[in-house]
């Protein structure tokens, strides 16, 4: 794990999405849970061993956010946006597979140790939030605070967890550092708004949801990168191409990597991106 601030630890080093763990005199938070169960279990050793867990947080719906929820239960409350019910425990039906076996696929792969200490389907506890919120919601905890806003765009369901003290935002896949974006079912005029929000906040640490730990510049370097990706469909449209000539001419492939560990994917997101895009400014 990296050490941000004296009581901030986040590991940017696997699969999925960027966890983190704040410590405070009355003991942690997690935000997000990582995809790979060593080192999910490596975290929350990490954590007990200096206090209680008191609470998780998921930034959004998606698998690599929610996965290790199931550790989780019983033990905190889980703390999410009203709309994570609608997409909690589901992936992209492109991917052709439930999303328990999805999630058994990636272990078996990358984190084959740990494959042993996967549930059974029927014992796998989703464990989703019970703590639910609208726009906003802040609590203390110990000498912490913790300000919780909606920052929808990549998900009708992402927030962000600001703490003042640490100066340290938890942005969620509102943005994706030197790395490939996910659009998946992206709202530009909601995301745009997100990342101007966030850049109000008085921060020095911005933990995306994939990639390294970045400062407020990358807002705007998401921001322009955004652009870039509805100028390329513009132009096509503006060409004539319809859907399926912009996707077979657009590609942004050799601009980033994929985020650790999904190299496979990088087809599936040039492809799927391009048709977001192209459907956004359709307005379909």
């Amino acid at each position: 794990m990296q050490q941000l601030t004296s009581h901030v630890y986040v590991e940017t080093e696997i699969r999925g999405c960027n966890p983190g763990i704040v410590f405070t005199d009355e003991g942690s938070v997690f935000v997000d849970t990582a995809q790979w169960i060593s080192k999910l279990l490596e975290m929350r050793g990490f954590a007990l061993s200096r206090g209680p867990i008191r609470a998780l947080i998921n930034t959004e719906s998606h698998i690599d956010h929610i996965f290790g929820n199931h550790w989780f239960a019983g033990e905190c409350p889980v703390i999410g946006h009203e709309n994570l019910e609608k997409t909690f425990w589901k992936i992209p039906a492109a991917f052709n597979q439930t999303t328990y076996d999805y999630s058994v696929d990636i272990i078996r792969r990358q984190d084959p140790e740990a494959l042993h200490l996967m549930p059974s389907e029927k014992d796998y506890i989703l464990n989703k939030p019970n703590v639910t919120f609208s726009d906003r919601l802040f609590f203390k905890l110990g000498d912490h605070d913790f300000r919780l806003y909606y920052t929808p765009g990549h998900s009708d369901a992402n927030i962000s967890v600001f703490v003042p003290q640490e100066r340290t935002v938890f942005v969620g896949d509102t943005v994706f550092s030197q790395c490939q974006i996910w659009l998946h079912t992206a709202n530009f005029d909601d995301l745009f708004r997100s990342l101007r929000f966030l850049g109000t906040l008085d921060v020095d640490y911005i933990v995306p949801g994939h990639g390294p730990v970045v400062g407020k510049a990358a807002l705007h370097q998401q921001e322009a990168f955004l652009h870039e990706w509805i100028s390329a469909v513009a132009y096509g449209v503006a060409k004539g191409w319809d859907e399926e000539e912009c996707v077979q001419r657009i590609s942004f492939a050799d601009r980033c990597p994929v985020d650790i560990g999904q190299a496979e994917e990088m087809e599936y997101i040039q492809t799927h991106n391009v048709r977001v895009v192209y459907n956004y400014l359709m307005n379909n």
